[in-house]
């Protein structure tokens, strides 16, 4: 099939990732209304030929920029993966990485001007918040929801809803995020291991 990318080879993986950081950068810099594939292209330093090899559009690479989010999560976190979760210690040590991983990383800098612009143009972009909702914070859930339902499987926690459950603790380590984070533009406040392994022991006593 023409044009179809071997994405398991080294080169192509390394091209897309060049390209991901083209479109980042053009993001950050236009918002997302205001870039076009032609500055993708350049912000890149490919073809534009090239670039819709990889990305057909605009809005595949937003889903990608902002899946990359997620991923980048996932690689930092392996205790996110599927493992079985027998007793509470074990389930307060992947909380507390989980946490601390989550909310390190949405708070970087770049991450953090990358939602600014989403939640700016959200009203005006149409599909922008679906791609937003479905490409970070749903994925974000469905690892938490994961690592909870095998806790419940072991009879850790209690018999919850575990889509509640998710949201509670998924709740908390946004208001850092959004509190601390978005809202305070140039002056961001990360909170420290110690704070957040207060709010994943005030969320086992919730749910055990």
């Amino acid at each position: 099939m023409g044009g179809v990318v071997e994405l398991d080879s080294r080169r192509a993986q390394a091209k897309r990732e060049q390209i991901r950081q083209g479109a980042l950068a053009a993001f950050l810099e236009s918002g997302v209304s205001g870039t076009s594939m032609d500055h993708v292209a350049a912000c890149a330093g490919v073809s534009k030929q090239t670039l819709y090899v990889y990305f057909r559009s605009k809005e595949d690479l937003l889903v990608d920029v902002l899946g990359s989010i997620v991923a980048s999560l996932d690689e930092r976190a392996p205790l996110l993966a599927d493992r079985t979760v027998t007793d509470l210690e074990h389930l307060r040590e992947v909380l507390s990485e989980v946490a601390r991983v989550m909310v390190t990383h949405l708070m970087s800098d770049d991450n953090l001007a990358l939602f600014r612009i989403f939640i700016a143009e959200m009203a005006t972009t149409p599909g922008l918040l679906a791609i937003w909702r479905e490409t970070v914070p749903a994925r974000f859930l469905a690892r938490v929801e994961a690592v909870l339902e095998r806790a419940r499987g072991a009879g850790v926690i209690r018999d919850v809803d575990l889509d509640l459950a998710t949201r509670l603790f998924i709740g908390p380590m946004m208001t850092f995020v959004f509190l601390d984070g978005l809202a305070r533009p140039g002056e961001v406040l990360v909170p420290n291991r110690k704070r957040l392994d207060e709010v994943v022991e005030l969320y086992l006593r919730a749910v055990t």
